[in-house]
């Protein structure tokens, strides 16, 4: 018996319980990617200078931390290469901070509520599959 291909791993950063859960589930169920989860930024670090991850996806309500995260992952702080894939999600419109993650190659920023679609196109796109 052949064993599946193994699908790309990403690191999902996001506090709200339901929201993570629903987009790691719906992301398994079809066979897109698989996540591993984070709560937090501080969370995060420790996980991001452990293993090398294919991308990440990454709440940025907390404008600080996210940005601090950002940078160290681009100045190649982590396990991660410094251009690996990253989505930006966050409820807060900032012109400012949006147009600095685009010029660090951040693939998007997502404004919450967003459609769970939405989310799975762009992550489909960070993998480099086709919807």
């Amino acid at each position: 018996m052949t064993r599946p291909p193994s699908l790309p791993i990403l690191l999902l950063v996001e506090p709200q319980f339901v929201l993570r859960r629903t987009i790691v589930s719906v992301a398994r169920d079809l066979g897109l990617v698989d996540f591993q989860e984070a709560t937090s930024v501080a969370r995060a670090l420790p996980v991001l200078a452990a293993q090398p991850f294919f991308g990440l996806v990454l709440d940025c309500d907390d404008a600080a931390a996210s940005t601090d995260l950002l940078a160290r992952l681009r100045s190649g702080a982590f396990a991660c290469p410094a251009d690996m894939p990253v989505l930006a999600m966050s409820s807060l419109p900032d012109p400012e901070r949006d147009a600095w993650r685009e010029a660090i190659g951040v693939t998007g920023t997502l404004r919450k509520p967003f459609k769970i679609g939405a989310l799975l196109e762009s992550v489909q796109a960070m993998a480099g599959r086709r919807p």
